[in-house]
């Protein structure tokens, strides 16, 4: 065995409570994960027996789909199969203690993101002590002491991972070659061709990844007297004039060419004085803002959104978190922010997951105001849909009627939002809720439109037997030997709103399911055990 029980079930509790990725919607998969984690670590095992006799039978499906970044940029991010996807995030676990141990220390101050540290109760990856706000905030005391900071990050750093130097580095981290050979060949399956570059970007798998090959960066610059910090792919620079700034973006420049054949962003590159560094700062004191309105924003931004339902304060918890919303005129600062061209996206997104905390009595004309102005919202797109997929069941006839007919014309009228895959996926999501035949036409639409992406149509499938769109179901499922894999495994919850007919589809395709879809077949039945089961999408 390359990997322990342990690593699997950990892998497969992170993604059942936490989600595969955060770039795109949550497969099905999840829920499955939740229910039958000891049949999932099961399947997960007999990969791992026989690993290149299961890529062989059960070959790694990938969909990689365009997501965007602000209004004019984007990126590629990648869905794995969720099988493999939970098998490659437990080879990086088991290596995951030899890794972080290689790694510069926490004490040091210097590297911020996705320190190793999990949790078996609450089924986390990392340290939840360091990250992007501590990295901010040691950045602001690093700042007190010199007179000029350097910001800079890597251009495209996830797709310019050379595969080569990533092996490197893990060889040099561990001494568990099996499981470096293994991750190294699941890697190779996820990029098209003979390319032997980038990590898929959205999975903890890869964050740990991404943080052992920037180590010898790392090193190298503390070795070299460097002053800075790093979250992932940022960097801030810390020198006492312009002249020893410029060298050491120069010298971050060579190191990061030489050894790892990556550059940085020269229109992110940025010289700021103390003065101005802290202004800027997203953690620096709400107080130093020049009006009322940034220092109301500073102080939303400071607010921790984070609650869970499950937890033995939820209620508390939930109380507690409504009253310190309650103290900000949500729907003001979300009011000012939608009259201008462009958006302060963090401060937005933040704006937008707190109306689910929002008194019904206004939830009503913020949902309205959001999908009335999805077009400066392009750039959090995926956030608007998520918060108003959540708040539905709490609006008005009306404001639901409005917020429907708002995502069908994104695909009606053509939008270019919809155009990004990423964007439609979640789009989907919403229209899956609408009980109109309008929005049925829709669905039917967007499956039938050229060059879509799988991953969508899988979604569809879903969205159209969440619906009962029989008449619909029914042709498609007879197409079921020329389907990608994900649409196959879509149909067979899908079947089970086609009755009898959907009986006699599933036992006919049962010779040809594999291992992993005849599990999923069997977690559907039971699902569908003396009822017809709600799909959850």
């Amino acid at each position: 065995m390359a990997v322990s029980v342990q690593s699997l079930q950990l892998a497969v509790r992170n993604v059942a409570q936490h989600g595969d990725t955060d770039v795109f919607p949550f497969p099905i998969e999840n829920h499955w994960f939740h229910d039958q984690e000891d049949e999932i670590v099961r399947l997960l095992q007999a990969i791992d027996d026989d690993f290149l006799g299961q890529l062989s039978s059960y070959p790694v499906f990938a969909v990689t789909s365009l997501s965007s970044v602000g209004y004019a940029g984007f990126r590629g991010a990648t869905q794995i199969d969720p099988l493999w996807n939970a098998y490659l995030l437990a080879l990086v676990i088991e290596i995951a203690p030899d890794l972080e141990a290689a790694r510069v220390p926490r004490s040091d101050n210097v590297a911020f993101s996705y320190r190793f540290r999990p949790s078996a109760t609450k089924a986390t990856l990392f340290d939840a002590d360091l990250g992007w706000g501590s990295f901010q905030r040691t950045a602001l005391e690093k700042a007190e002491d010199h007179d000029v900071i350097l910001s800079t990050d890597i251009s495209d750093f996830y797709p310019r991972i050379y595969h080569h130097r990533l092996e490197n580095a893990l060889n040099d981290a561990t001494q568990n070659t099996e499981v470096v050979r293994r991750i190294l060949f699941i890697l190779a399956k996820l990029t098209p061709g003979e390319v032997s570059f980038g990590l898929p970007v959205g999975g903890h798998a890869a964050r740990v990844l991404a943080e052992i090959l920037l180590n010898r960066t790392d090193r190298l610059l503390q070795t070299d007297g460097i002053n800075y910090c790093r979250f992932v792919d940022d960097y801030y620079i810390f020198a006492d004039s312009r002249d020893d700034a410029q060298a050491a973006l120069i010298h971050l420049s060579e190191v990061l060419l030489t050894n790892e054949g990556l550059t940085l962003s020269r229109l992110k590159t940025r010289f700021m004085s103390r003065a101005e560094f802290t202004r800027s700062s997203p953690m620096a004191d709400p107080d130093s803002a020049d009006s009322l309105e940034e220092r109301e924003s500073r102080r939303f931004l400071k607010l921790r959104l984070r609650y869970d339902p499950y937890s033995s304060s939820a209620e508390d918890d939930y109380e507690k978190l409504s009253q310190g919303i309650a103290e900000f005129d949500v729907t003001g600062m979300l009011t000012r922010e939608l009259r201008k061209t462009r958006v302060d996206e963090r401060l937005v997104r933040q704006l937008v997951k707190s109306l689910k905390f929002l008194d019904p009595n206004v939830l009503d004309g913020a949902a309205v105001s959001l999908v009335r102005n999805l077009g400066v919202l392009y750039p959090v797109f995926p956030t608007v849909a998520l918060v108003l997929k959540s708040v539905l069941p709490d609006l008005s006839g009306s404001a639901r009627a409005e917020v429907f007919s708002a995502f069908r014309a994104l695909i009606t009228e053509g939008s270019y939002i919809a155009l990004v895959p990423t964007n439609l996926a979640y789009a989907v999501r919403v229209i899956a809720q609408d009980p109109t035949e309008d929005a049925t036409t829709v669905l039917a639409q967007i499956y039938g439109g050229a060059g879509v992406n799988v991953l969508v149509k899988r979604d569809v499938l879903l969205a159209m037997a969440k619906k009962k769109a029989r008449f619909w179901l029914s042709p498609v499922a007879k197409t079921f030997a020329v389907l990608s894999p994900w649409e196959k495994r879509a149909l067979i919850p899908a079947s089970f709103v086609l009755g009898d007919e959907g009986k006699h589809w599933r036992r006919h395709i049962q010779p040809r399911l594999n291992a992993v879809d005849a599990a999923f077949n069997r977690w559907v039945a039971e699902k569908n055990h003396g009822r017809q089961w709600e799909i959850p999408l």
